[in-house]
């Protein structure tokens, strides 16, 4: 199928994470946005026509901050100028303090299907010191609603690594999570972005846990989701059979998508470009690409086929060699075997039916394995 993904960014939340570096602004009114994005989409049909839309991604910032009409208005322009599939996933992002039982009923009644829900801590003074709006009896309390509106497929994202959180802190998260019995669960290790507020923090990385003691969380981590039936599919993502994310999976798979939105990224056939951080200039004109282009570049084979690679060795089911072999004319064994060998001998990649992918301890050094096996000069 001819399929294509559609990420909208949604920039605007109540106030921003100490750890955030996503472009969101927080107090904003967000009044005419949403007519803003349908003229932006409507613009770029060349982009999508002809293609199927599967999935799509209301993504932010706080997308639930937006009036619920609004996110129906912005769905049913989507499907007015494109083909979206009857079963497509749609998703939207929530933070737990913006959500009520209309806004729910809304979103089902729209179309939409998939919910993921922001809680990253079960403890409510972790929360507080990452800037949170919402306490954990407040995320509890959206997630029942959710259930009891119908919502089916809901991922929660956690993170670990924070400053001062210890073992046993982020073993209750995980107990606690793995008792809501979602369907999927993304779980993001802390990293320092220098401009946020832990970023400018002088003393920050000195009250993270030791990297001993981040490798016993991961590990003890992916033993709770595989204990409640959460299978690994991705270095920080894990589902139930069935509802992994779709449209993440597009990304994961070198497949094409296209955001819209100020900062929105997009990838169809080989061609890569993004929008400029600044809603001003988005309310100005949505509908005026050169202006709003940030980046704008066809990329090479060796460009695509080495982002395949890097992308490919974040999913458990790793690279297939076969459809890199097709894809991009090139033999991957020729290429990377002997620069995976040590790391094969490690442990850290092992031999799948269809390629390589990394084990769960070469997923924790992922970083330092890509950097070694890939040949950046390339691209």
């Amino acid at each position: 199928m001819n399929s294509i993904g559609f990420y909208i960014h949604i920039p605007y939340c109540v106030q921003k994470c100490a750890y955030c570096d996503f472009y969101s602004l927080a107090g904003r009114d967000p009044a005419g946005y949403s007519a803003a994005l349908i003229k932006q989409i409507k613009s770029c049909k060349k982009y999508y026509n002809g293609k199927f839309v599967d999935s799509i991604y209301i993504g932010g910032g706080t997308p639930s901050i937006l009036p619920p009409e609004n996110i129906k208005t912005i769905l049913e322009a989507v499907r007015a100028y494109a083909d979206v599939t009857p079963n497509a996933e749609i998703t939207i992002e929530a933070n737990p303090g913006t959500l009520d039982s209309r806004k729910l009923s809304s979103y089902r009644a729209a179309g939409i299907n998939r919910l993921s829900i922001g809680l990253q801590s079960a403890d409510n003074e972790e929360l507080f010191m990452l800037s949170r709006i919402h306490t954990l009896e407040e995320f509890e309390n959206s997630f029942l609603l959710a259930r009891m509106e119908g919502f089916e497929n809901i991922n929660v994202d956690i993170m670990y690594a924070l400053p001062f959180q210890t073992f046993a802190k982020l073993s209750n998260t995980l107990a606690y999570v793995a008792d809501m019995k979602p369907e999927h669960v993304s779980f993001y290790g802390l990293k320092i972005e220098d401009d946020t507020p832990f970023g400018r923090h002088p003393n920050i990385k000195n009250t993270l846990p030791d990297e001993d003691t981040q490798v016993r969380m991961y590990m003890n981590a992916c033993k709770v989701f595989d204990a409640c039936g959460l299978d690994q599919y991705e270095i920080s993502n894990f589902a139930k059979k069935g509802f992994e994310c779709k449209h993440n999976l597009k990304y994961w798979h070198n497949l094409d998508y296209i955001g819209f939105g100020p900062g929105a990224h997009s990838m169809v056939g080989k061609q890569m470009f993004s929008y400029k951080k600044d809603i001003d200039l988005f309310m100005q004109d949505p509908t005026d690409a050169d202006a709003l282009l940030d980046e704008n570049y066809k990329m090479s084979i060796a460009e695509a086929s080495t982002q395949y690679v890097m992308l490919a060795f974040r999913l458990s089911e790793g690279v297939s060699v076969g459809d890199y072999n097709s894809r991009y004319g090139l033999d991957f064994e020729e290429k990377y075997l002997e620069k995976m060998q040590p790391f094969i001998e490690r442990k850290l990649i092992v031999k799948t039916n269809k390629g390589y992918a990394l084990t769960r301890r070469g997923m924790l050094v992922s970083n330092m394995v890509l950097a070694t096996i890939l040949d950046f000069d390339e691209i």
